[in-house]
């Protein structure tokens, strides 16, 4: 199968290159059907897609819920030290 292809008309062949014609010609060799092969790799790409799709969706809704933390169940507040992270968080709270 690959001397048919690589000793009738000698061309430069990348490793890749050759390695997917041997492939190729070795499925049609064995009675494979390489336009449903094509169109079933596809539709492959396609559903791999879709779920990277939705997995981002996903993420990105969890991502952008809220957490209702409330003020008293931070300490730093509650010491009544002024630090740095204190003045920190009134400056957010807007106290």
């Amino acid at each position: 199968i690959l001397s048919a292809r690589l000793s009738s008309r000698p061309l430069a062949w990348s490793i890749v290159g050759a390695d997917q014609m041997a492939r190729l010609r070795v499925h049609r060799a064995n009675g494979g059907k390489v336009y449903e092969t094509m169109i079933k790799k596809r539709k492959e790409k396609q559903k791999e897609k879709r779920i990277e799709k939705l997995d981002k969706r996903v993420v990105k809704r969890k991502l952008n819920k809220k957490v209702e933390e409330k003020i008293d169940n931070i300490t730093v507040l509650n010491i009544g030290k002024r630090t740095w992270a204190s003045e920190l968080l009134k400056s957010v709270r807007g106290a």
